[in-house]
């Protein structure tokens, strides 16, 4: 279990290109929003799958609301301390939340204490995209399909190691869904981030890992990393070559998502015009040549719809934990 620091804690400032408006009055009315810079917080690394939506549609917000939206990155404890922030900050549409299923819905089946709630402290703004995953080897590794890598690891099980973004990350939960699948065992090596366990598979200091697409892509076309095999129920055209698990016998599908979240009780008005001009980003066609470009399929949906995919996905996630038989931390 992680245990939360209760100094201040750093925080990596990413402003979204903008010109300031007005300052913002004492007393502001729904009506009337933004009339102030508002924050997006991501609580992960820089250099993340969800960083590079949410600038996409951060920019986009910026135009269309008249003010900046500020992308902050506040990492640091698999998602908690960022996440909890915005969980206590006030419900006034300045402070949102870009997170991903990973800290949503699997965070909290995975840890037995997490300092949020992510049905009760929060309100669902919009699910931007699907986030595929591939499982990457390092070029040295001596398999070159997946398949192959099951036969390997079972002559040396437990010793093989993967890389993930931390404990409880979505990294360590789609690569525990594989062992479960191929009846192999790895040795878990978490980091603070998905970029920098992606990284270190490059180096060579980790010979595999699962990862999303969007970190890796360019990597496994320059040939620093071997794409295995995707964990999606279709081949990507960005990487045409990589066949799915599914192709190679491993039924193994997981695409997780990033989405927009405001703190619970935040009005109801803004909520609808944020999903509203985030569902306008999301629809442009500069934004979806852009999220093609890095592998991002686009999703977008009602708050509503949002909320209902957050229940079903805790309940789900709680289901897939019991059956890989992961016990919480």
């Amino acid at each position: 279990m992680f245990k939360l620091m209760k100094s201040v804690v750093a925080t990596t400032v990413l402003v979204v290109a903008c010109g300031y408006g007005s300052t913002a009055t004492a007393q502001q009315s729904p009506a009337s929003y933004p009339s102030k810079p508002v924050k997006i917080v991501i609580p992960l690394g820089p250099g993340n799958s969800l960083e590079i939506a949410t600038r996409l549609v951060a920019e986009k917000l910026s135009s269309a609301l008249g003010q900046p939206f500020v992308i902050e990155a506040q990492p640091g404890a698999a998602g908690q301390i960022g996440t909890e922030r915005v969980a206590r900050s006030p419900a006034d549409g300045y402070t949102l939340l870009a997170a991903n299923d990973g800290i949503i819905t699997m965070l909290p089946n995975l840890q037995k204490h997490v300092p949020f709630d992510p049905v009760r402290d929060f309100s669902p703004i919009a699910q931007m995209v699907g986030i595929p995953y591939v499982l990457i080897a390092h070029p040295s590794v001596p398999a070159k399909t997946a398949p192959e890598l099951v036969r390997l690891a079972k002559t040396q099980p437990g010793k093989l190691e993967f890389s993930s973004g931390g404990t409880g990350s979505a990294q360590q939960l789609a690569m525990e869904l594989f062992m479960s699948l191929t009846d192999t065992r790895f040795l878990h090596v978490p980091y603070k981030g998905a970029p920098q366990a992606a990284m270190d598979v490059v180096s060579g200091q980790i010979p595999v890992a699962m990862a999303g697409v969007p970190i890796v892509a360019s990597l496994i076309k320059q040939g620093r990393l071997r794409a295995l095999g995707l964990a999606s129920d279709k081949r990507l055209p960005l990487l045409a070559d990589t066949p799915t698990l599914a192709e190679q016998g491993i039924p193994l599908n997981f695409t997780a998502w990033g989405g927009l979240f405001a703190p619970a009780g935040t009005p109801v008005e803004i909520i609808r015009r944020l999903n509203r001009e985030t569902l306008v980003a999301l629809n442009s066609a500069d934004v979806q040549a852009k999220m093609a470009e890095f592998g991002l399929e686009i999703y977008g949906n009602s708050p509503e719809q949002f909320s209902d995919v957050v229940k079903a996905d805790l309940v789900r996630i709680a289901g897939l934990i019991k059956r890989a038989g992961i016990a919480p931390q």
